[in-house]
């Protein structure tokens, strides 16, 4: 399962790493797609530039992101008892499917959520910054009813947190 960013520009996944450092955005029962062919592996016969990495040649998990940011390998341990997450290492039996434990696609997912943070950050700015004008836009017709209603510029500077002056500077063009 993959996570999409608010802009729609991020989208990651926990991939599944084979042993040559290719990642795998889909499995079947036969094993894990990987684009290229190297002839380690059988080809795809469904997917056209594809091998199919059988599930117990799967070397660990990594965040990566269609924008090209990969995350750090969560290894595959070999047995249970070599499985430490605070090490990276997680345990998957070679005759299990290969997909990273919910532990580790959590995990996985905090560090792709690190990594699109300033992007989402950025949409805030962006937001902030529609509102801005379109509150700028609505008091400059604001300023300009009340001008027409009579208002002084004191009136206006006062209402607004300025001087008469500066009131009188910023709207008496429009």
């Amino acid at each position: 399962m993959g996570w999409i960013s608010s802009d729609n520009e991020h989208e990651g996944w926990a991939a599944p790493e084979a042993p040559d450092g290719r990642h795998s955005g889909s499995s079947s029962s036969a094993g894990m797609h990987v684009k290229g062919i190297t002839g380690r592996w059988p080809r795809d016969p469904q997917l056209d530039g594809y091998e199919i990495v059988p599930d117990k040649d799967i070397v660990g998990w990594r965040g990566v992101c269609e924008c090209g940011w990969r995350g750090e390998l969560w290894e595959r341990a070999q047995t249970l008892a070599a499985a430490d997450l605070d090490r990276r290492r997680d345990y998957v039996a070679p005759e299990d499917f290969a997909d990273a434990s919910p532990q580790v696609e959590d995990a996985i997912h905090e560090e792709w959520k690190a990594h699109i943070a300033p992007s989402e950050a950025v949409l805030g700015v962006e937001a902030a910054a529609r509102d801005h004008k379109q509150a700028g836009a609505r008091l400059d017709k604001t300023v300009a009813a009340a001008r027409a209603a009579g208002a002084s510029w004191a009136d206006i500077g006062r209402a607004v947190g300025i001087s008469r002056q500066s009131a009188h500077e910023r709207w008496s063009t429009q």
